[in-house]
């Protein structure tokens, strides 16, 4: 199974990036990319309670995180991962820097309040990038693991949420259409993809074989098509939830939510069974506990949904993402080793993200204090992500050394 590097014990070091490395692992980058429009996204908040933001930010700062920090790392991951597995060519600089310059204008599009321009970047964005990677599925000559199957819903929901969007644009239509919508873009387009990729790489932190781990194949074998029915099944039971909440049903939706991640994690990624390894297979046990956490917390509490979805979104899928992200830089990079070590800046950068998210969601519970707790939370999430990108993303610049002594 070709896909993106981890690599073992014995690494090779660093060597100079080459201009054919962009096209060849866009997440070089897609990653920075990300991180900006998260920024960007969270400063919207003390911005807006500074009166330096006149607009006020929750509708932009939804799309700027879910489209914009989210899709700047799922695209880029993907953008990297999907040719090595399936045996093609890989985009090439060209269409990666189309992509990037498209994603940071939507960026900007959303950060202006600019928000129709940025959903129909956001739909071309999508639209793009599943073309370029249909086009090498014909002159494929592997497949990718069967957990892709909720990679390619996740990037269905995000597109048919940017296109509902756009048709509600200047329309008055029913709430079930606008909820619906937004569940799609804001948790579909990142939940769905978590679940599919985690089988395959997280284990990997744990010391474990993936079971989605096939040998090269064209034609997929019977283990093959049971792991895609059972990823079909989780995928389904997402997105009818989707469904249910938008028609007021929030309760019973929420739990389904919640049930489908538990169901991922207990059948296709055991790694709870298995002894952590390091501070990354701590946070990527810690994140799938505030993704369930933060579904069935609504349930309890269905009148703090806002405020307690931030353990699902800050909590679970932020915290995942940073996760897998210094996993694929510092293997890329040939910096693998180096994440055997305490790591204490990713325990403070983590630390600083998840104190962030309480002091968020404690806002919601003491409305007197909102203003300030929005405004801090917003301060310490912002300052931990800086640290971690202070110390991953140089190493975009860097690519593992080529083996000379190799024929």
């Amino acid at each position: 199974m070709n896909s993106i590097r981890t690599p073992g014990p014995a690494t090779r070091g660093a060597a100079r990036l080459r201009p054919e490395d962009l096209g060849r692992e866009p997440y070089r980058l897609f990653f920075p990319a990300g991180v900006l429009a998260g920024l960007t996204g969270v400063a919207l908040w003390p911005l807006h309670f500074a009166g330096l933001v006149q607009f006020y930010p929750g509708l932009r700062h939804a799309r700027l995180m879910a489209c914009g920090m989210f899709g700047g790392f799922i695209l880029g991951f993907l953008g990297t991962a999907l040719p090595r597995m399936l045996g093609v060519r890989p985009l090439g600089l060209g269409p990666v820097l189309a992509l990037v310059t498209a994603h940071l204008v939507m960026v900007m599009a959303y950060a202006g309040n600019q928000v129709f321009a940025g959903d129909g970047l956001f739909v071309v964005l999508l639209v793009t990038f599943t073309g370029l990677i249909l086009a090498r599925i014909r002159q494929r000559r592997d497949t990718p693991p069967p957990g892709f199957v909720l990679v390619g819903l996740g990037l269905l929901c995000g597109g048919v949420g940017g296109g509902l969007a756009l048709w509600q644009e200047g329309r008055e239509v029913d709430g079930f259409w606008i909820t619906l919508q937004r569940l799609l873009s804001y948790q579909g387009f990142v939940l769905l993809p978590i679940l599919g990729i985690g089988p395959f790489i997280l284990p990997r932190l744990f010391g474990l074989e993936s079971a989605h781990d096939f040998p090269e194949m064209l034609r997929p074998v019977s283990g093959w098509w049971r792991k895609a029915a059972t990823a079909l099944a989780a995928g389904v039971m997402v997105i009818g939830s989707f469904v249910l909440e938008a028609e007021g049903w929030t309760r019973v939706a929420h739990g389904l939510r919640g049930a489908a991640v538990l169901g991922c994690v207990v059948l296709e990624m055991p790694f709870h069974c298995a002894a952590a390894v390091g501070a990354l297979g701590l946070f990527a046990r810690l994140a799938f506990v505030g993704i369930a956490a933060g579904f069935f917390a609504v349930v309890l509490f269905p009148g703090y949904r806002a405020g307690l979805l931030h353990l699902v979104l800050v909590g679970g899928f932020a915290l995942l993402t940073l996760v897998v992200a210094t996993r694929v830089v510092f293997g890329h990079s040939g910096n693998l080793a180096r994440l055997r070590g305490p790591q204490r800046w990713l325990w403070l950068a983590t630390g600083l993200m998840l104190l962030g998210m309480v002091t968020r969601i404690s806002g919601d519970f003491w409305p007197r204090v909102l203003v300030s707790h929005y405004s801090y939370g917003a301060g310490l999430w912002i300052a931990g992500v800086l640290l971690w990108a202070v110390k991953v993303l140089p190493l975009v610049l860097a690519r593992e050394a080529e083996d000379e002594s190799a024929p």
